[in-house]
C-alpha cells in the first residue's frame, strides 16, 4: 500500500473503503453524538475530500444533530453494524473515516481534538493535542 492510500472497513468485511491522498486533518471528537456513536468518550477520525473516498458495499445510515447542532450522518455495515465513516453538514464535501475502521490503525496520527467542552473527565486521549471547545474557526 502506498503512503497516499488508506483502506479499511467493517468487522465482517462486507463494507470496505479506499481513500486516496493524505487526510486533511486527523483528530478526536468528544461531542455527545460521537460519544453515543462510539460507546466511548470520543471518536477518532480522518477527514478526506468526499471525492477521494470510494466505498464498496451496502451501508445503513443514521442522521441526527452533531455537536454543531447541524445534521451528522453515520454510515455502518448493515450486516455487522460496525460504524465506518460519517459526514456532517458543517463540513460539506468531506468524509470522516473512523480511525478504528482502518486496516492499519497505527497510521492514525491525531493532531486536534474538537468539542472538548463535552469531554468526559475520564477520557484524556486528547492530552497534548491542539484542543477546541467546539470546532476550529
Amino acid at each position: 500500500m502506498s503512503t497516499g492510500e488508506w483502506t479499511g472497513g467493517c468487522a465482517c468485511g462486507a463494507l470496505r473503503y479506499r481513500a486516496e491522498g493524505e487526510p486533511l486533518v486527523q483528530g478526536f471528537c468528544h461531542c455527545r453524538s460521537c460519544q453515543r456513536t462510539s460507546g466511548a468518550g470520543h471518536v477518532g477520525w480522518l477527514c478526506f475530500p468526499e471525492s477521494a473516498v470510494a466505498v464498496q458495499g451496502e451501508t445503513t445510515s443514521y442522521t441526527r444533530p452533531g455537536g454543531s447542532g447541524q445534521p451528522a450522518s453515520r454510515y455502518a455495515c448493515p450486516v455487522c453494524h460496525s460504524m465506518v465513516y460519517g459526514t456532517a453538514d458543517v463540513m460539506p464535501g468531506m468524509t470522516n473515516l473512523y480511525a478504528g475502521s482502518l486496516d492499519e490503525p497505527a497510521r492514525f496520527e491525531p493532531k486536534i481534538a474538537i468539542f472538548v467542552s463535552e469531554k468526559p473527565p475520564w477520557d484524556d486521549v486528547s492530552r497534548g493535542l491542539t484542543c477546541f471547545a467546539t470546532v476550529p474557526g
